[in-house]
């Protein structure tokens, strides 16, 4: 009984700090985001494959999709190799420009974006299998 009474009181806190964490929401405004179905995104043929980089990245505990955009262009699609993903990003255009990484969770249901963008550069590595690019994440609407 000791046992149960101390799991509410971490189930409690834990509500307390997820509450405090998310801030107060609108009336109406949904408490998550909605579930979405796999988006199967695919580079497109148009791209410039003379223009390349390659990214190895770490999305902690998660298995999924990864894919690389600029704008709403997707210009890499993540192949998964022990607990990595390999990127080869190649833009549709010559002008480069900020490369913005997304990722599916099959499990979740829940795209998520990184906070950050990174600059493409062509015939460059971003991140190692000794040291990954790892993102930080934001769950999209």
């Amino acid at each position: 009984m000791m046992l149960q009474a101390q799991n509410f009181k971490v189930m409690a806190l834990c509500s307390l700090f997820l509450i405090a964490l998310t801030g107060c929401k609108e009336k109406n405004e949904p408490s998550s985001p909605q579930q979405v179905d796999d988006p199967q995104w695919e580079v497109t043929v148009e791209n410039n494959l003379s223009l390349s980089m390659t990214a190895v990245v770490k999305v902690e505990g998660a298995v999924g999709t990864l894919a690389a955009f600029m704008g709403d262009e997707c210009c890499g699609v993540g192949t998964y190799i022990d607990g990595l993903y390999h990127l080869y990003i190649s833009p549709a255009t010559e002008d480069g420009g900020k490369v913005q990484l997304k990722f599916y969770s099959p499990k979740l249901k829940r795209i998520f974006v990184a906070t950050e963008t990174f600059p493409f550069r062509n015939d460059t590595q971003l991140g190692t299998i000794a040291e990954p690019y790892t993102p930080i994440w934001d769950v999209t609407k």
